[in-house]
């Protein structure tokens, strides 16, 4: 999965438009790390 689908789900998540575009800035795991501990912590 790419940086830039990774945001896409973070946005969604969240239900945000605000510009998550800073993301790119860590790497792609580090992205993954953070999309799962979001979902987690809003799903639950």
């Amino acid at each position: 999965m790419t940086k830039e689908e990774l945001i896409e789900i973070l946005k969604r998540v969240l239900k945000t438009e605000s510009d998550l575009e800073f993301l790119l800035k860590l790497d792609e795991s580090e992205l993954e790390t953070l999309v799962a501990i979001v979902r987690d912590r809003v799903d639950g």
